[in-house]
């Protein structure tokens, strides 16, 4: 009973503590994915462009809305791929004016991307927020696994 009692306890420690989560890791302090294929996947490293399409505006935060891109390096050993995104961000296109007085404003810096750590990382714990785990760490996987598989593809252009 003991134990069993001890392991209930354990378990949202665990939870809460998470670092890793399915292809989404914390790398001093920022989010990156990564995956091993096991084939050669004839892709080169780039920039990528992520877009978060079909998704319900109410029920999406934010910041997966103004997804933006991200980096793609590729590994090749051994018939393998590895594939690691990083430096993900997104880009609040919408600026807001700040009035401190009748004549003078403020505007905040649009066009300035925030990165994915900044939003889903607890900077002094390294470990992912609630809401990644919970739901936009899914979302934004799948995003990533379908810009891949765009890249991917075998494009015939013999028409």
């Amino acid at each position: 009973m003991k134990k069993l009692l001890l392991l209930l306890l354990f378990i949202p420690l665990v939870f809460f503590g998470q670092t890793v989560l399915g292809d989404f890791k914390i790398v001093d302090g920022e989010i990156v994915w990564q995956k091993i294929y096991e084939e050669t996947l004839k892709i080169e490293s780039q920039d990528l462009t992520l877009k978060a399409t079909g998704l319900p505006k109410l029920t999406t935060t934010i910041w997966l809305q103004n997804l933006e891109g991200a980096k793609l390096i590729v590994d090749h050993k051994n018939g393998r791929t590895r594939l690691t995104v990083k430096d993900i961000y997104a880009i609040d296109g919408s600026s807001y004016t700040y009035v401190i007085s009748p004549i003078y404003g403020a505007t905040t810096n649009d066009d300035k991307p925030s990165y994915a750590h900044e939003t889903y990382v607890k900077n002094r714990k390294g470990i992912f927020r609630r809401n990644f785990i919970k739901k936009d760490g899914k979302l934004l996987n799948d995003i990533i696994l379908k810009e891949i598989k765009n890249l991917t593809a075998q494009k015939d252009d013999d028409w």
